[in-house]
């Protein structure tokens, strides 16, 4: 089974939106994109758990854009509707499922099922209270509103949703809500009734034995007496000490899970993150159960930023594994603000929640028209560090190292930080810049780039303006490369900024003199401050310990960055 798409309207932030979800999808969003409200309304057409009473919405959660402007304006009164859809496919194969959603199909081939939550004016029969409509909140399947999906149906689709911040600790010890009851409830089960009768015989020896015991018996004997004191014979309740009770069952109920081996010490002793990762283990052992089982049929798991506690590398062996190794009875969402988790999902997993004008907008990177191959570049290229990409407001794509150190610089003398302007800058290491160009393009991320223009044909054209026409015939564009965010160099970044910046002759040239040795620094001497021709310069620099270190150390000296390279920054600010 699989989750095709998700429609919502009119709900908070979400106003009109339309999503393609995949079995493994990482949404990213800046702070009150939207993330939670997406997970939330999924929950309002999905979770069973929820009551009559939380499908029952208020005015406050209306998209504020339907507004009228005044102050009191009420959508309610107006008769405004909130409506979510979810589209199912790929289920024809499990008959519990195609009994759970046979009064959801919709008459497509391949089939497919939607169920939908709507929150709106409904005939009661009763006078309404004050002039305002009665509304109401509830789950219908298909096209017509009065085919009522049961909750008990809807149990097969188990929603298993995690709040970012949640007490673990409690969660696993509170045993109404607790992973671990279904595992020590199955356990118990499959376990022989002769065995349980040893287990209760034991326990009755064990408490018999301590009760022997003097100091205890005394211990028992004064509660009871006080007990009369206080109320009488007749009103007193009879009391036994014991370690737990002799039915199997209740203890079985009572077993608590420690932590640290034979040490055996309680789970407050443990950390934070060390919880998070029991939590998901004893939950995941859970599902796996009642799938196996057939209590439920298929779980989908809204996962909210668990980043928190979780070192990167938790966040990449948990979320590596939990993403990209799907099963069919299983789809997972998580939303995040880690690159470290980005990093490990499959990049056309990735969706990009934004506001705009109060609204939220979404954008998916599986609408990239990519190869398999560009994919596979693109997941190799987004580690924990360039998945900043994805999180990025802009993105600025540079050939390599030496400008992803110095651009920051660069921008910097033009009197702009990156870092508040939402400015990423992201080495490609190359010159391949359209699959990342168009993976922003899908992702709605603004972006520009600046590239090298290396050697120049026979006919006077630099390869670095080769590359941006072939660029914008790619994008299918017809404009100057310029207009749409491409800028090219003169010859390489490196001798560009020294050659194009009167300013900055003397900072390379003191740099590289701090970098050579004796018989390169001769030769830096010769240029007398004057910029060299090209061959030279550059032979210098890999004399210097090669283009990174260059850079590095140049970054720490006042530099302004040459003609094209300015532009594409002003350009991207504008954005």
């Amino acid at each position: 089974m699989r989750i095709d798409r998700i429609t919502v309207r009119n709900f908070r932030n979400l106003a009109d939106l339309d999503l393609a979800l995949d079995s493994g999808t990482v949404i990213v969003g800046e702070n009150r994109a939207g993330k939670s409200n997406l997970l939330y309304a999924l929950r309002l057409v999905l979770d069973s758990s929820f009551s009559y009473s939380d499908h029952q919405l208020r005015k406050e959660d209306f998209w504020d854009g339907l507004s009228d402007g005044g102050d009191d304006w009420d959508p309610m009164a107006d008769g405004e509707i909130i409506e979510v859809s979810v589209e199912i496919s790929d289920f024809e194969d499990d008959a519990r499922l195609l009994a759970a959603l046979s009064d959801a199909l919709l008459e497509e081939d391949p089939l497919k099922a939607r169920l939908t939550y709507r929150f709106a004016p409904v005939d009661t029969g009763e006078e309404c209270r004050s002039g305002l409509r009665n509304y109401q909140g509830r789950v219908f399947g298909g096209d017509d509103e009065e085919t009522h999906i049961s909750r008990r149906l809807r149990r097969y689709l188990h929603v298993q949703f995690l709040p970012a911040l949640r007490d673990v600790e409690s969660d696993i010890k509170n045993w109404r809500n607790s992973p671990l009851r279904g595992l020590l409830e199955a356990a118990a089960s499959a376990v022989a009734e002769e065995d349980l009768t040893d287990v209760k015989q034991a326990m009755k020896d064990a408490n018999d034995q301590l009760n022997s015991l003097q100091e205890i018996k005394d211990l028992g004997d004064s509660i009871s007496a006080r007990l009369v004191e206080m109320v009488g014979e007749n009103q007193a309740i009879e009391t036994d000490l014991a370690v737990a009770p002799d039915d199997p069952m209740r203890l079985i109920r009572n077993m608590r899970i420690f932590v640290d081996g034979d040490a055996h010490r309680n789970l407050a002793s443990a950390s934070l993150g060390t919880l998070n990762v029991l939590y998901l283990a004893l939950l995941e052992l859970g599902l796996l159960t009642r799938l196996r089982d057939s209590d439920i049929a298929h779980v989908v798991m809204g996962i909210e930023e668990p980043e928190a506690h979780l070192h990167p590398h938790l966040q990449r062996l948990i979320f590596r594994r939990l993403l990209t190794t799907q099963e069919d009875a299983q789809t997972v969402l998580v939303t995040t603000q880690s690159p470290h988790i980005v990093s490990v999902a499959d990049p056309k997993s990735l969706v990009i929640l934004r506001t705009v004008q109060g609204k939220t907008h979404a954008a998916a990177a599986r609408n990239a028209d990519l190869e398999e191959a560009e994919w596979d570049d693109i997941a190799r290229y987004l580690d924990a560090t360039r998945a900043e990409l994805v999180f990025a407001r802009r993105v600025l794509l540079v050939e390599g190292f030496a400008e992803q150190v110095l651009v920051p610089k660069l921008a910097a003398a033009r009197g702009m930080d990156l870092d508040k302007l939402g400015i990423s800058v992201c080495a490609i290491h190359g010159t391949h810049f359209s699959s990342y160009v168009r993976f922003c393009e899908a992702l709605a991320i603004p972006w520009a780039l600046f590239t090298d223009g290396d050697r120049v044909d026979q006919h006077g054209i630099s390869e670095g303006n080769r590359r941006a026409a072939d660029l914008m015939a790619t994008l299918c564009k017809n404009d100057e490369p310029a207009e749409c965010g491409i800028f090219v160099g003169a010859t390489t970044f490196e001798y560009d900024l020294m050659k194009d910046g009167p300013d900055n002759i003397l900072p390379c040239i003191e740099t590289l003199h701090e970098l050579c040795a004796t018989p390169s620094q001769q030769t830096i001497a010769l240029w007398q401050g004057r910029p060299p021709d090209y061959d030279d310069f550059m032979k210098i620099i890999a004399n210097a310990g090669g283009k990174g270190r260059y850079a590095q150390r140049l970054s720490l000296r006042d530099i302004q960055p040459p003609p094209y390279v300015a532009d594409a920054i002003d350009y991207l600010a504008q954005q």
